[in-house]
């Protein structure tokens, strides 16, 4: 790595420990002071932060008789500090299908993903199913599954849905109720019965879905 390139990296994300330390937002004065550099180097820093989506403008305050803009941590800002989703999700499922069985909390996971479809349902309305499966691509890739259609089984109508990206990566790995989860969620898009035919994390190239027909 560059380092010139190291340096700057280690001075924004300074920076941005600064601004998750004071949750009211810093002026560009105070955080000269805080790091120990110039204030043109805070604005050239709090430029590029601002470009990327970690830091905003929030307000401005009165300092030495003249205004001066407050910058916070964004959202996307605080969540480039470590979060500990993936531990605190393995806790709920050990609990959850400690108590009520595996089985349980397989269609657990199906009816979940099923009601969380409902909230995409408006995308699909009036759409044939065929472009129904088209949409469902788009809804997973907003997602970030990296998904895509591929070739229609002999005698369907309907081409398959492959993933590249499982993004429950650790989880799917140990709990492979999780999958069910997706297919419950295209299930309820579909509204109709969905296969897993491969899994990546059971030794397949990708997960693939079969779309079965209106029964």
């Amino acid at each position: 790595m560059d380092l010139a390139l190291a340096g700057t990296e280690d001075t924004q994300q300074r920076l941005l420990s600064q601004l998750l330390d004071c949750k009211t937002g810093l002026t560009v004065d105070e955080l000269a002071d805080r790091l120990d550099i110039s204030r043109t180097a805070v604005k050239q820093h709090i430029a590029a932060l601002e470009r990327s989506g970690y830091v905003a403008c929030n307000a401005s305050r009165k300092t030495g008789g003249r205004p001066s803009r407050v910058y916070v941590l964004t959202n996307a800002g605080i969540d480039n500090f470590p979060k500990k989703y993936s531990w605190f999700s393995r806790v709920l499922f050990e609990s959850l299908r400690a108590k009520i069985g595996a089985d349980e909390f397989a269609q657990y996971m199906f009816d979940l993903g099923v009601e969380m479809s409902a909230a995409a349902i408006p995308r699909l309305v009036g759409r044939t199913r065929l472009e129904r499966v088209a949409e469902i691509v788009k809804i997973m890739n907003e997602t970030g599954f990296v998904a895509r259609t591929i070739t229609a089984e002999e005698g369907e109508a309907l081409p398959r849905i492959e993933c590249k990206n499982c993004v429950y990566h650790d989880l799917s790995k140990e709990y492979v109720e999780v999958c069910r989860f997706d297919i419950g969620f295209i299930s309820g898009l579909m509204g109709s019965e969905v296969e897993l035919q491969e899994c990546m994390q059971r030794g397949g190239q990708a997960c693939r879905f079969r779309l079965k027909p209106l029964a």
